[in-house]
């Protein structure tokens, strides 16, 4: 697992969210649209320090009642989530890979890891706004139907997001904060790492609880549940963890093998 593998997968989801806004667009906006056109354009505005992608980070989301100004708001945050995609995406192809042919690897897990908290802000961001475009959308068109299936598919979007997010600081900071020798237990790695998370979390106000004691049940739940932060909690572990099912099906049969033999 290289410093960069987890970035790959906020670099996906940030490219999700791009393609997705473009799509949920009504049919007559998105055939006005050239899919390639628009990502140049983004791109562009971006390259050209038109428009700096960092103050965005700082827009307060507020609603507003008046059709006007809620026309100006959808619009704005529309373009903001957009950018913000997009930056990732700058972030993640252009910067990273600048680090990676310019400097040594000894020099590169700091810088990289400084990017890819630019990449987290920008896809917190993006997120943020994707969601207030959908919401202030569904007020606009005012149709209770519309409203009540696409609100709870963004609760579900934004949950998924919010997993995302922190399944790849899990994955990235195992490897990151192993200690000598390597993880002594799960329970350890998960206080340890929740530490290090809240405080990313706090600082870039991410979508995820602050609070170490709650976090760190969870992360310790996620690393003994799922195989992708099993995996990565047992290449930096003493000991790897055993297989929960079979550990299950192996004292289940033992239960029913003494059942029998009574």
């Amino acid at each position: 697992m290289t410093t960069t593998d987890p970035w790959q997968m906020i670099f996906d989801k940030a490219g999700h969210i791009f393609d997705s806004l473009l799509h949920e667009l009504p049919k007559s906006k998105f055939d006005a649209i050239d899919f390639n056109d628009k990502v140049e354009s983004v791109v562009k505005e971006l390259a050209s320090g038109e428009v700096n992608p960092r103050e965005d980070w700082s827009v307060i989301i507020r609603s507003t009642n008046k059709k006007v100004k809620l026309d100006e708001k959808i619009d704005d945050h529309f373009e903001i989530a957009l950018r913000q995609a997009m930056f990732v995406r700058v972030l993640f192809e252009f910067h990273m890979q600048k680090i990676k042919e310019q400097y040594s690897e000894s020099s590169q897990p700091g810088m990289l890891m400084k990017i890819g908290e630019e990449m987290l802000a920008a896809f917190a961001c993006a997120q943020q706004h994707a969601t207030a475009w959908r919401l202030l959308t569904q007020v606009r068109d005012k149709s209770y139907e519309v409203r009540s299936q696409k609100a709870a598919q963004v609760k579900i979007d934004k949950k998924e997001e919010r997993e995302a997010l922190l399944r790849s600081l899990i994955e990235t900071h195992l490897g990151r904060l192993r200690p000598k020798g390597g993880w002594r237990s799960h329970i350890l790695a998960a206080q340890q790492v929740s530490i290090e998370v809240a405080s990313i979390a706090e600082s870039l106000s991410l979508p995820i609880s602050s609070d170490q004691d709650e976090l760190s049940e969870k992360v310790q739940m996620m690393i003994w549940k799922e195989p992708r932060l099993r995996k990565a909690y047992n290449e930096n572990a003493k000991e790897p963890l055993d297989e929960p099912i079979k550990s299950r099906r192996v004292y289940v049969k033992e239960i029913f093998s003494e059942e029998e033999e009574v």
